[in-house]
């Protein structure tokens, strides 16, 4: 090997690349215009990587899939108007636009998986056990109302005051699609891709760290109002507390289920917010 890395061993190299490329996905969360660019700068990794028939390296695994939800992140989301009622249609724009980020993550890692880069049940996608199902599905029941009820409040550290109308009963259905999409296109990519496919080179509790920290500034930018410090915290302990549910149970069944119920009101938000 030639170039800057050249006189570090396998073990470091592995370790400074990670920490850059976590760096990297770090700036681009906070500063959308980066994110096309990093995700293109990965995908020629990866390209090359095939090119030359080498196995991709896991670095690149774990952070790819975030870079890429990141840069379909940076574009102009579409939110409902006074002119425009999205609320009750059943494939309203702000749920397919959820819905093609999710497939985007699912793509990549699909991608990745297949050119023999782990595989899904690492990841955390299998079936849980019985226990498991059991507590995501109370989870989602009891926690789902309550954010409902409650968004507008928690809702306002993320983009300012405003107030749901949670009443129409047609919105249920694309809301469901919204936040299932959402939890599950970031829970794929932060707590299954990255924490899995970087704890090689930083270990359990770094890539944890790392993926959590990544988590949290992604939760920034000109989508909010509230003030950032307060929500970049609260999503970082959060990234940690749910990497280590993940890594207990072996399944991300139930944060999916948790993170679906908490983004049930940000369907509304982007679709059916009235006025505060």
């Amino acid at each position: 090997m030639t170039g800057p890395l050249a006189g570090l061993t396998e073990g470091r190299r592995r370790i400074v690349t990670s920490v850059a490329l976590v760096a990297g996905l770090s700036l681009a969360a906070i500063v959308p215009p980066v994110r096309p660019l990093l995700a293109l700068g990965l995908l020629t990794w990866l390209a090359r990587s095939r090119r030359r028939r080498a196995p991709s390296p896991l670095e690149l695994a774990a952070v790819l899939p975030v870079a890429l939800i990141l840069a379909w992140g940076a574009l102009p989301q579409p939110v409902a108007t006074a002119d425009v009622d999205w609320c009750q249609a059943p494939l309203s724009p702000p749920s397919l636009w959820r819905l093609v980020e999710a497939g985007i993550g699912l793509a990549a890692i699909l991608v990745l998986v297949i050119g023999g880069v782990g595989s899904f049940g690492d990841l955390g996608v299998r079936w849980p056990s019985r226990r498991v199902l059991t507590a995501s599905v109370l989870a989602f029941l009891a926690a789902g109302p309550v954010a409902l009820v409650g968004g507008s409040i928690v809702g306002s550290l993320f983009f300012g005051r405003f107030e749901l109308d949670i009443w129409r009963m047609g919105a249920l259905l694309p809301a469901l699609l919204f936040a299932f999409s959402n939890a599950f296109a970031e829970e794929l990519a932060y707590r299954g891709a990255m924490r899995v496919w970087l704890t090689p080179a930083l270990g359990i509790v770094g890539a944890n760290l790392a993926q959590a920290v990544a988590f949290g500034l992604a939760h920034t930018g000109p989508d909010f109002d509230g003030p950032m410090a307060p929500v970049i915290v609260a999503m970082v302990v959060g990234g940690l507390i749910g990497g280590v549910i993940v890594r207990r149970t072996g399944s991300l069944a139930f944060l999916l289920a948790v993170h679906a119920a908490a983004d049930l009101p940000i369907y509304y938000y982007w679709a059916c917010r009235l006025p505060a």
